[in-house]
């Protein structure tokens, strides 16, 4: 039995409205990570990584627990530094590794380009639906807050959620708090979606619900780089697939390849196990 029989369909979502963003850069490489080394201690998480992306890719970042997977996606947000290596976004440099101050940021406005979710919601539980997607607009960039209000509410609506624009986070369920904090993220209108195991603390049946919103954005071509224990997940929405294994990227490639016909022993058996394959 191969990847690809145990592997079934996984939500899609084909949307004739207006695109949720546009991604205007150019079809040439959008983000090129260089020898990018990253430890915790005597822990190396990311050791010598050399990754790249096209402003329409995306990637799915799979690979056992510890294997750098997770630290990938907070180097990329600036949520934390790297040891050596560069990062360049857009053909321009974005962090360099730094041994002694752990990384430096070189260009603040890149980061703001980049948008993330995370796991576990992080919804501010003391504001509403709609406080929580207008607060960095318009305190951070000084939106209008009409103007932020309506966006909230066109994104909400999108998402099947216009009904809780007043409501509080507590009386969401947790599939409505993940989509929430997806259109916080959307509101900055970023140019690159991080996605780390956002569906992994949900309930089996308030899953499709969110992975429907992420295929939303992949039918539009929006750059994401995605980590996910869901190989179903994984197969549908991905352009490209990486695995990572003890701090190091094993082997990648298109998803009907990598699932059927992977090249490395270290990703065979990570399947085998994965897909409870015979």
């Amino acid at each position: 039995m191969n990847a690809s029989s145990s592997l079934a369909t996984a939500p899609s979502c084909q949307n004739s409205e207006q695109p949720i963003f546009m991604n205007e850069f150019n079809k040439g490489e959008f983000i090129h990570l260089k020898k990018v080394c990253k430890s915790y201690g005597e822990l190396k998480v990311m050791d010598n990584f050399d990754l790249s992306m096209r402003n329409d890719d995306r990637l799915v970042i799979i690979g056992p627990s510890g294997s750098g997977k997770s630290s990938l996606l907070r180097v990329l947000m600036g949520l934390e530094g790297i040891q050596s290596g560069e990062i360049n976004f857009q053909k321009n440099d974005y962090i360099i590794g730094d041994k002694s101050k752990n990384a430096k940021i070189l260009d603040k406005n890149i980061q703001k380009k980049i948008g993330m979710v995370f796991q576990h919601y992080t919804l501010f539980p003391h504001l509403s639906i709609l406080s929580n997607l207008i607060l960095a607009p318009v305190k951070v960039h000084n939106i209008p807050k009409r103007e932020a209000t309506e966006k909230a509410r066109a994104l909400l609506a999108r998402f099947g959620l216009e009904s809780k624009l007043h409501a509080w986070p507590s009386q969401l369920s947790g599939g409505q708090k993940q989509r929430v904090a997806i259109a916080r993220a959307l509101m900055l209108e970023p140019e690159l979606m991080l996605f780390d195991e956002v569906t992994s603390a949900l309930d089996p049946e308030m899953v499709t619900e969110v992975q429907n919103v992420m295929m939303q954005l992949a039918n539009q071509k929006m750059a994401m780089i995605i980590v996910t224990h869901d190989m179903h997940f994984a197969r549908n929405i991905a352009s490209r697939v990486v695995f990572c294994a003890n701090g190091k990227i094993v082997e990648q490639g298109n998803p009907e390849m990598l699932f059927t016909r992977p090249r490395e022993t270290r990703t065979r058996e990570f399947l085998e196990k994965v897909l409870h394959l015979d």
